[in-house]
């Protein structure tokens, strides 16, 4: 737990198959019930609320999967390019009101975490930011979510960036 972090102590009263559930989920995860309300407040306060305001829509992985299946190579980036260099820089100023190299990566792996695209890591050196992404769409997952990264460097820094893909991966440099 970190110290540092100013808390606050609240009660309130929930329907019991809700109470039943969360402590299913903690004790699942291994965490206290502290633990898991503080991760779904915050997910509530950081992101949803964002995500519903902005009319976020969620789809499943097997739907996504299909649905980039369905389309050629040419479709899918001109689908990804479309996506990436329009909504992102948006919801950036919805959500932060401006747009840094912090913002943009913060966004990266909230939206990519929070929609099922796949996992972040992120790193900085110096004035390079890296963000690596392991997903499970395949081939045209990381067709897509390349053309999906550039644009939103493009739309959003109007810089270019170096992306390195393989069947289950993206990795995306740019520089601050």
């Amino acid at each position: 737990m970190d110290l540092s972090k100013k808390t606050s102590t609240i009660t309130f009263r929930i329907d019991e198959k809700y109470e039943k559930g969360l402590r299913k989920e903690a004790e699942e995860k291994r965490i206290s019930m502290n633990t898991l309300a503080n991760q779904i407040f915050g997910d509530h306060v950081e992101l949803d609320q964002y995500m519903k305001k902005f009319g976020m829509v969620e789809m499943s992985k097997g739907s996504f999967r299909e649905l980039l299946n369905s389309l050629d190579e040419k479709n899918i980036i001109n689908f990804a390019k479309s996506v990436g260099s329009k909504e992102p820089k948006d919801f950036i100023l919805f959500k932060w009101k401006e747009l840094t190299s912090e913002s943009i990566t913060e966004f990266i792996k909230m939206y990519f975490e929070h929609c099922g695209y796949g996992m972040c890591d992120m790193q900085k050196e110096e004035s390079l930011r890296t963000v690596s992404v392991h997903h499970e769409f395949g081939k045209n997952g990381s067709i897509f979510l390349k053309a999906f990264l550039e644009a939103i460097i493009q739309s959003t820094l109007e810089k270019d960036g170096e992306v390195a893909t393989t069947e289950n991966s993206v990795t995306l440099k740019f520089s601050d």
